[in-house]
């Protein structure tokens, strides 16, 4: 007893001496099969050879059950392993309980393991599992980690006599950190603010299927989880009545994140309240926003709008009639004529059209100078900006923004 302890000892501390060779076991067994008999090697009295060997294969034997062991004379040997009873392995996957899409990704991820672990148990005598099972479960780990981040695994033996055969069941389980909660935001340069807040309760009961799974393998479905989204969306009736265009960007984590745009290709509509601080003489103001994309009836992705403002202190009113096209990127620019002053503007806007992000506007008039904004969305409905108008005197002020 107190040999195979310390044979046992041996094999799980010392390094191989990498002239001893084995033969007979699967590729993944080898490398730990020699690290114990070569230590083993090592401790044995230098003597006579044939009791040396004699020792190897009796510690071997013990330390290996499973295998017959043969050690050929050598200085430094050669020792061959066969299975004893080997057995024909089934290998069952036990996926989890998971909610459509979810369950399908899962069995999309797991396609073809079995198959591989079922290669790695060919011929593998039961009886080996005792002291190879730390090995296997390495194996299979490694094979795993690469398929389903974020997921545990748990190992199951079961010997079926009547066939001769050996089931191996893996079952999984979710592994810290999981998804606890998402937060959904949606941002429509086009829609009215009441939609955007109806999608967004629809949207945060669309993803729900992926609350309580690993952070690790959600984020390795990013782009599912996108398109599910995506998918989501387009289907209401919001969305699709108003041709809208959706993107969806989605930041995984234990409060994984879901920005979404949504802007019709056909029409914008916005209404919204200003006022401002440091400017002396702008009062707060009312506008309304409507506007048609005519790239529907001519091809060309060009915006008409008119926007009606009414300024609360004097009770003036005011219009701007305008296009605007697309440059690059975010970029847009248009022309603007303003009455009853008559005066056309030249106009750009950056927007990344997202929640907590900059943007910025530029227009320009030859007799009124500039007109221009940096701002921050704060959310879907309120928005700040530092404002500059050569009209006033004060030119620099801020303007906060409440789109309704």
């Amino acid at each position: 007893m107190a040999a195979g302890c310390l044979a046992t000892a041996l094999f799980f501390s010392a390094r191989p001496s990498g002239a001893m060779t084995v033969e007979g076991l699967p590729d993944w067994l080898e490398s730990h099969v020699l690290l114990g008999l070569s230590a083993v090697w090592e401790e044995i009295p230098a003597g006579e050879e044939r009791l040396r060997l004699e020792t190897l294969s009796m510690v071997a034997r013990r330390l290996f059950p499973g295998y017959s062991v043969t050690v050929s004379p050598s200085s430094e040997p050669h020792v061959f392993f066969e299975a004893q009873n080997p057995v024909k392995w089934e290998v069952v996957l036990a996926s989890p309980d998971l909610r459509a899409p979810a369950s399908s990704w899962f069995e999309g991820d797991v396609s073809g393991m079995s198959e591989e672990i079922s290669l790695l148990l060919e011929d593998l005598p039961v009886e080996s599992l005792s002291w190879a099972d730390s090995t296997l479960r390495d194996r299979i780990g490694e094979l795993a980690e690469s398929r389903l981040p974020g997921w545990d695994f748990a190992l199951l033996v079961r010997v079926e006599a009547e066939r001769e055969g050996a089931v191996l069941q893996i079952s999984f389980r979710a592994r810290q950190p999981l998804v606890l909660a998402i937060t959904p935001s949606i941002f429509s340069s086009t829609l009215p603010v009441m939609f955007q807040s109806d999608l967004t309760a629809k949207l945060l009961s669309g993803l729900s299927p992926i609350i309580g799974l690993p952070v690790g393998w959600i984020a390795s479905h990013r782009i599912d989880v996108e398109l599910l989204a995506q998918d989501f969306l387009e289907d209401r009736n919001a969305v699709s009545n108003t041709r809208s265009k959706v993107e969806v960007a989605f930041v995984p984590d234990q409060v994984s994140k879901v920005d979404a745009t949504v802007n019709s290709q056909r029409f914008i509509l916005q209404i919204w309240l200003a006022a401002y601080a440091g400017i002396e003489g702008r009062y707060p103001e009312m506008g309304i926003l409507l506007g048609w994309n005519t790239k529907q009836w001519t091809g060309v992705d060009v915006e008409l709008y008119n926007e009606t403002m009414v300024d609360i202190g004097k009770f003036g009113l005011s219009n701007r009639l305008g296009l605007r096209f697309p440059l690059w990127s975010k970029f847009r620019a248009g022309i603007e004529l303003e009455w009853p002053e008559q005066e056309t503007w030249y106009r750009v806007w950056w927007d990344s059209e997202r929640v907590r992000r900059l943007y910025a506007w530029w227009r320009y008039n030859a007799e009124y100078g500039h007109n221009a904004a940096i701002g921050y969305r704060i959310n879907e409905h309120v928005s700040i900006e530092v404002h500059y108008d050569d009209r006033y005197d004060e030119k620099v002020g801020l303007r906060g923004i409440l789109v309704l």
